[in-house]
């Protein structure tokens, strides 16, 4: 990716969260530092790790087959809380020129299960990626590229990797990234199945951290050409100043334990953004509370910033949220410009016990008031793949 004008720049921000539709509730929680994880009531949770997850209330699953999933009715109110918030409106923007790229692990599952279950109908047209992301952008009135990156937990912040060089590119005056999942007893059995979920809470770079907590939701942003945004009027919340996304080609799901493939993400989202590590303030992490993915993110992070990484105000917004897949990425950039926005980095919960080997300052128990001009944004996921936006102060 080339680091060429056009400049990028975020006008638009939406959630849907386990604490609720918005992005102001999913904002509030997190600064709260409260969790947002309760017993999941959406399907049986016997024989699995955990009873736990971040359900997203007041969706309740399809009553028929064929009707829209849960995902796809999350991706659609994020979607539309963003276009709106960036003021975007029908007639005020040319569509053809306006881009479409939705990251997702699982897509629609409870329309899958349903069409599934005994009496189902013989489709999964609620399900698949590509027709949901052609249902969003028509739905939208987006007439651009659509794209549907799947690339695990790194989905979402891949999307505004994507995004971007639609941008940079010339490609779309306007892109809206956005990631999205749901909650399923096909995927939490399958993540069960592979001991990635935590028997208990979430407590990521504590040192008796268990494994991850999941949860559903959808985030958006909308990026746009700086030119295009001020022709418009419209206000940019930051600038999404560079991006980069990789895998670490080692192995189907363990993580390479010295982190060689983030720290060459890192360093190459900092290097397309223009931006020294020693500019960055702050890093959203990708924090899963795994043993692995902690430390080595730790590790990762003292290789690519050196000393400096002693300055570095972190947040693992999981710790609180739980980890949304496909979505993390979306949500957790969302987190990244508001704090940019607000000069506030939210809390990491449930550090009680410190891991002497994740030593950082991962701002821990309360949020903290903190002038920033740049935030790193990090997502990694099952397989090694990875992605990395850099956001900046307009």
């Amino acid at each position: 990716m080339s680091s060429r004008s056009p400049q990028a720049v975020v006008t638009g921000l939406g959630a849907v969260s386990p604490f609720g539709r918005g992005v102001g509730p999913l904002w509030d929680g997190l600064v709260a530092g409260r969790k947002a994880l309760r017993n999941i009531t959406l399907f049986p949770t016997e024989g699995l790790r955990s009873p736990l997850g971040g359900e997203v209330p007041g969706y309740p699953p399809p009553a028929a087959p064929g009707d829209p999933s849960r995902a796809e009715r999350f991706l659609a109110d994020a979607l539309a809380e963003a276009l709106a918030g960036a003021g975007i409106r029908p007639g005020g923007f040319d569509p053809s020129r306006a881009a479409l790229v939705i990251g997702t692990n699982f897509g629609g599952m409870s329309a899958a299960e349903k069409a599934l279950s005994p009496g189902g109908a013989p489709s999964l047209a609620g399900y698949d990626f590509a027709g949901i992301a052609a249902r969003a952008a028509a739905g939208c009135g987006l007439a651009g590229s659509v794209a549907a990156p799947s690339v695990s937990c790194a989905s979402g912040a891949a999307a505004l990797v994507v995004a971007l060089e639609l941008i940079r590119s010339g490609r779309a005056d306007l892109a809206v990234a956005a990631g999205y999942d749901e909650l399923s007893l096909y995927c939490l059995a399958g993540l069960s199945a592979l001991h990635a979920v935590s028997p208990g809470d979430i407590t990521p770079f504590d040192l008796k951290r268990a494994g991850t907590v999941f949860s559903e939701g959808a985030g958006a942003l909308v990026v746009e050409g700086a030119e295009s945004a001020a022709k418009r009027g419209a206000s940019a919340l930051c600038e999404l100043a560079g991006g980069a996304a990789n895998n670490d080609a080692y192995h189907l799901t363990a993580p390479e334990k010295e982190g060689r493939g983030i720290v060459r993400l890192m360093r190459a989202a900092l290097a397309d953004a223009g931006v020294a590590p020693e500019q960055v303030d702050g890093v959203n992490l990708h924090g899963t509370g795994t043993k692995y993915n902690d430390l080595i993110e730790t590790k990762a992070l003292k290789e690519v910033f050196g000393a400096h990484a002693r300055r570095l105000v972190l947040t693992a917004n999981k710790s609180m949220l739980g980890h949304t897949m496909g979505a993390a990425g979306a949500h957790e950039s969302v987190a990244a410009v508001r704090s940019l926005v607000e000069g506030v980095v939210p809390p990491t919960v449930g550090i009680t016990t410190p891991d002497p080997e994740c030593d950082l300052d991962y701002c821990p128990a309360q949020a903290r008031r903190v002038e920033l001009r740049v935030m790193l944004k990090n997502s990694y996921g099952i397989g090694g793949v990875n992605a990395s936006v850099v956001f900046k102060k307009s």
